[in-house]
């Protein structure tokens, strides 16, 4: 069928190339160049937000079930400068401890000793305080169901906050998202009587781990 356009036969005169297929009217219709289509795209972001904002929050809808993007990332990167190839030390990370017997097991980021420390993110936009709130909501409520049912064990919870959006974000909008969150996560460590520890990068989280004894 191609060859017999480009050989210049009327498009009337053509057959279908397989069986079901119909070869309609010839229509005018309106095309785009390229400068039309960049020029609609640089619309179509600066209306809805940032693209960095737009890719974001696409990712962060894509979640695993403890983790949001950024703190699966930033704890990746914490198991590696803390534990490096040691087992015992990656042992430590995503620790698996049952409360009691007939309880489900909950998962602690890194538990060593008496330390048992959850992780979590400050966001850059709305839908990522949505996300962060759920991740650390759900990461206190282990934190409290281990000491309700261990109570005879010393236990000193922290919940250490990945603050690295104080590094790369330049719009207001992001460090007020990130500014909001930190203050409600005081707030909630507060009344559940955890320390709180804020990192703006996997080395001061790291050095504060190496610290713990």
């Amino acid at each position: 069928m191609t060859l017999r356009q480009q050989a210049g036969l009327p498009l009337e005169e053509l057959e279908a190339p397989f069986h079901g297929f119909v070869i309609g009217p010839r229509r005018v219709v309106r095309g785009y160049g390229i400068d039309q289509l960049l020029d609609a795209a640089v619309r179509s972001v600066s209306a809805f937000g940032t693209a960095g904002e737009m890719i974001e929050d696409e990712d962060e809808t894509d979640e695993k079930p403890r983790h949001t993007i950024k703190t699966s990332a930033f704890l990746a990167g914490l198991k590696r400068f803390v534990a490096g190839n040691d087992p015992d030390v990656r042992s430590r990370f995503e620790r698996s401890l049952q409360p009691a017997p007939g309880l489900p097991e909950l998962t602690v980021d890194y538990a060593y000793n008496k330390w048992l420390l959850q992780v979590t993110s400050l966001p850059s936009s709305k839908r990522q305080a949505i996300n962060s709130l759920r991740e650390s909501q759900s990461k206190l409520y282990e934190i409290d169901m281990i000491r309700r049912h261990m109570s005879d064990n010393e236990i000193a919870p922290v919940l250490l906050v990945n603050s690295d959006v104080k590094l790369t974000s330049i719009s207001a909008g992001a460090m007020n998202e990130a500014n909001d969150m930190l203050d409600r996560l005081r707030k909630l460590a507060k009344v559940e009587g955890l320390e709180l520890v804020e990192s703006e990068t996997v080395s001061d989280a790291a050095d504060f781990i190496l610290n713990l004894k």
